[in-house]
């Protein structure tokens, strides 16, 4: 399958004249029609960026989601207690400095003081412990699993300090302390309401840069610049503005000629990263990788993936080194197993994929008739973003694979909304795609894929795998003192998730993450969509 037969590659978008009837195609229309885009030369001096996403996102409560687009938004109106640069050093955030026992088990963070909420309101310790004790550890997807198993205990004995007591030490516990793992919420907001219903979970209220401003649904979100922020000289930009543009060939074009400053990996199109690279008004970063897999996840309740052998089956019929030339054009590397490769110090080659599960379509044409799939009799579903271009394509190859050796593919494109309720709230899936980051580390990111869940988080273990060995290894992984003791766990759980395959990770991600050069600053941090405050706009 070409790229060109893509039902969302728009193939004369080069030639289109600048038209509000384009700009409507390109999701840009509300702003033309408010009177803002033609504003935004003018409003250039004044500080004013428009980064593009692909759709709105399910909340602005960092604290309950990992969802991509809410982590762009919100990075820049939320904090974390740290932040990390781009060899993974924690940096000084809300929390000015820290200790560490010599047992790993006790973090105690200074906090920076003087600090105001976004309302005027003191930011404290108790901000902090009820956020890390009452929102993480119970609701958040990566973190919540990591606080249960190693057990928090979080004291404020004055307004300037926390102290984080761990009943096991646990390695990466540090470079968890993200905005993207542990936003800091304010508690007076949150303290006593339902968490996942509050209304500050969709006009959120932080100690960052800038404020929330407004959001259109479906066209934009605004936010402003925090005239009260901690750092006094900080941010520079007036205005972020989120435009929102769900066709995904819609979007270089966008970049491209100015209607906005900022396209992340995450919302671009592989095919256009060449013409990307080769733009000199444009500045790449690429490079700054953190890992990060892209997988099909199996229902193993669903009547054919039960069967282990139909899980195998679908690993052997599986072209993965065509998705990664043809869908991420090279910008990737096939699955490795159940972890990926993007850390090299744990990967288990002996069991992994490249031995393991071959391409061979004779050998999953034989699995399947084991596992009691009749050629040409069962179709399986399968749920994805239909707002991510590379979701669509590899799905296309997956259903022509698939196809091939005797198994239909019902291709369900949905919404992001509709599809985290199909998969993650009502297991109503046969199969699904995504993709996790491992935010630096595989305890933080990639636990959460396949520890015994039970709940309904989104962006978690859907696929009803249980398995106590696998919660052990999962837990000493996380705990282990050091990094040997932890790759000999990592390594033990390959053998155990290789062959039991409640996920297939389809290929580790690398990233081109891009901003337009009249933006200076840009990319401070390991993660492309933190640290905005020191973002320039050229006059």
């Amino acid at each position: 399958m070409t790229h060109s037969s893509r039902p969302d590659q728009a193939s004369n978008m080069d030639t289109l004249p600048l038209t509000r009837r384009r700009l409507g195609q390109w999701g840009l229309g509300s702003l033309a029609i408010a009177g803002l885009l033609p504003q935004l030369s003018h409003a250039a001096g004044k500080g004013v960026a428009v980064l593009g996403i692909d759709t709105d996102p399910p909340t602005l409560n960092l604290g309950t989601s990992t969802d991509f687009a809410a982590g762009d938004v919100s990075a820049k109106i939320l904090e974390g207690l740290i932040w990390l640069d781009p060899n993974y050093n924690p940096r000084p955030s809300l929390a000015t400095a820290w200790t560490v026992s010599p047992d790993g088990k006790t973090y105690t963070f200074t906090l920076r003081k003087g600090v105001k909420w976004h309302d005027g309101q003191d930011f404290s310790s108790a901000d902090v412990k009820f956020t890390l004790t009452e929102v993480l550890a119970k609701l958040h997807p990566r973190a919540a699993p990591v606080f249960k198993n190693v057990g928090v205990e979080v004291d404020a004995p004055d307004a300037s300090t926390v102290v984080v007591r761990l009943q096991k030490p646990y390695a990466p516990f540090l470079s968890q302390m993200t905005v993207f793992d542990a936003p800091i919420l304010p508690r007076h907001l949150y303290e006593g309401t339902s968490i996942g219903t509050n209304p500050a979970n969709l006009k959120p209220v932080g100690t960052g840069p800038f404020k929330f401003g407004e959001w259109k649904r479906g066209a934009s979100i605004r936010l402003v610049r925090n005239d009260n922020y901690w750092d006094p000289e900080k941010p520079y930009l007036q205005e972020i503005i989120f435009q929102i543009i769900p066709q995904g060939a819609n979007r270089v074009p966008a970049l491209q000629t100015g209607e906005i400053d900022e396209l992340l990996d995450f919302y671009t199109p592989k095919p256009e990263i060449p013409r990307i690279l080769a733009d000199k008004s444009l500045a790449p970063r690429r490079g700054v990788n953190i890992p990060a897999i892209w997988f099909m996840m199996f229902n193993i309740n669903s009547p054919v993936f039960a069967n282990k052998q139909a899980r195998h089956a679908l690993a052997f019929a599986i072209d993965r080194e065509r998705i990664v030339k043809q869908v991420m054009q090279g910008i990737a590397r096939p699955g490795a197993g159940a972890f990926g490769d993007g850390f090299k110090w744990l990967l288990n080659e002996e069991v992994g994929y490249a031995k393991k599960f071959p391409f061979d379509p004779a050998k999953a044409r034989a699995l399947l008739a084991k596992a009691g799939v009749k050629p040409n009799t069962v179709t399986v579903r399968m749920p994805f973003d239909l707002n991510r271009p590379q979701m669509r394509a590899q799905s296309q190859i997956i259903q022509e694979n698939l196809r091939s050796v005797g198994l239909e593919v019902r291709l369900e494109p949905l919404e992001r909304s509709v599809l985290i309720d199909r998969v993650f709230v009502k297991r109503d899936f046969d199969m699904t795609l995504a993709s996790f980051y491992s935010a630096g580390d595989p305890a933080i990111g990639y636990t959460r894929l396949y520890v015994t869940n039970k709940g309904t988080s989104a962006n978690t273990n859907a696929s009803g795998y249980s398995n106590a060995k696998v919660d052990e290894l999962l837990g000493l992984a996380a705990t282990a003192a050091d990094r040997a003791a932890r790759a000999k766990a990592y390594k033990e759980l390959q053998v155990i998730l290789n062959e039991d395959l409640p996920s297939l990770v389809l290929f580790d991600e690398e990233t081109v993450d891009t901003a337009s050069k009249k933006l200076t600053g840009v990319f401070p941090g390991l993660d492309a969509r933190d640290q905005w405050a020191g973002v320039r706009r050229a006059g």
